[in-house]
């Protein structure tokens, strides 16, 4: 189990600096499920900045801090929905890209951690699994 995680901490250390040694901006991408795609989507909720949040998200504001608004919020958002997992990655994949951010990395393990750019800012969301997954959105400005 510890070195299953360790290889897998040193496979997104390598991919990350090879993308950013290239330049690439394409992406890591696993393989989805062969589901319908009605199965797979959930609608949309409330945004916060430029992220849109799945429908039923129950942000958590007392331990969320969002600084600026728009194009230029950055922070941290925590937040649970009752939801399959794979559906709320599926939401995410499907919904940044609306609001211009590319997806850069993926990987699966227990969690789900999905990493999308744009210009100026990254967006990190690690997607817990429970009977209400979790989420936790990082967005930072880019160097």
């Amino acid at each position: 189990m510890i070195r299953r995680k360790f290889q897998t901490l040193v496979l997104v250390l390598v991919m990350g600096l090879g993308c950013a040694s290239a330049g690439f901006s394409g992406v890591a991408a696993v393989q989805k499920s062969s589901k319908n795609a009605a199965d797979t989507q959930l609608k949309n909720g409330q945004s916060i900045g430029d992220v849109s949040m799945p429908a039923g998200a129950e942000v958590d504001t007392k331990d969320s801090l969002i600084l600026g608004n728009g194009a230029n919020a950055f922070g941290k958002i925590l937040a649970k929905v009752k939801a399959d997992q794979m559906k709320v990655a599926d939401y995410f994949k499907d919904h940044m890209p609306q609001e211009g951010w590319g997806l850069i990395s993926e990987m699966q393990d227990d969690d789900i951690l999905l990493t999308f750019q744009k210009p100026t800012r990254v967006a990190t969301i690690r997607i817990e699994r429970g009977s209400k997954v979790k989420l936790t959105i990082m967005v930072s400005p880019r160097n």
